[in-house]
C-alpha cells in the first residue's frame, strides 16, 4: 500500500518514515508538514492511506481530511492525535480511523493494513469496530 504522511512534527514524521521503510508491503509516497500541502500531494500521488495529524499550521487536519475525502473517496485517512476529544470530529469529517500518537508500532501498522484499497463500486471502507476491539487495538476507533 502507498502511504502519505501529513504531520508538522519533523520528529514524528521521521518516526513514521522509519517504521514504513522497514515494511516490505508499505511504501512511503510522500510527506507534508501542513494541510494545504497534504491536499496537493494527495491529489498528485493518490495514496491508498494518509496518516493525518490534526494540529497543523494553516488548514488543520480535519479540514484537510474533509477536502481529501470529497476528492479522493477511496483514499483512507487515519487521523493521528493524542486528544480523544477529536474522535467524533474525525468521524464527522470522513476519516476512516482515529489512532493515538502514543500507539505502538504494531498498532500503527495494523491500522494501516486494515485499510484495504477500496474495491470498484464500494464508495467507502466498511469498518468492523467489534472485531478490531477483539484483536486488541484499543486506540483504533470507528
Amino acid at each position: 500500500m502507498r502511504i502519505l504522511i501529513v504531520d508538522d512534527s519533523v520528529e514524528y514524521r521521521r518516526y513514521l518514515r522509519r517504521i514504513l521503510l522497514e515494511q516490505e508491503d508499505l511504501f512511503l509516497e510522500g510527506e507534508a508538514a501542513d494541510g494545504e500541502a497534504g491536499i496537493l500531494l494527495a491529489q498528485q500521488l493518490r495514496p491508498d492511506v494518509i496518516l493525518m495529524d490534526i494540529h497543523l499550521p494553516g488548514m488543520d487536519g480535519l479540514d484537510a481530511t474533509r477536502r481529501i475525502k470529497e476528492q479522493l473517496a477511496r483514499t483512507a485517512v487515519i487521523i493521528l492525535s493524542n486528544d480523544e476529544a477529536y474522535h467524533d470530529a474525525a468521524a464527522d469529517c470522513g476519516a476512516d480511523a482515529f489512532l493515538s500518537k502514543y500507539s505502538s508500532i504494531s498498532e500503527i501498522l495494523a491500522a494501516i493494513r486494515r485499510m484495504q484499497p477500496a474495491q470498484a463500486g464500494c464508495p467507502s471502507r466498511q469498518v468492523d469496530s467489534e472485531r478490531k476491539c477483539e484483536r486488541g487495538a484499543p486506540h483504533f476507533h470507528f
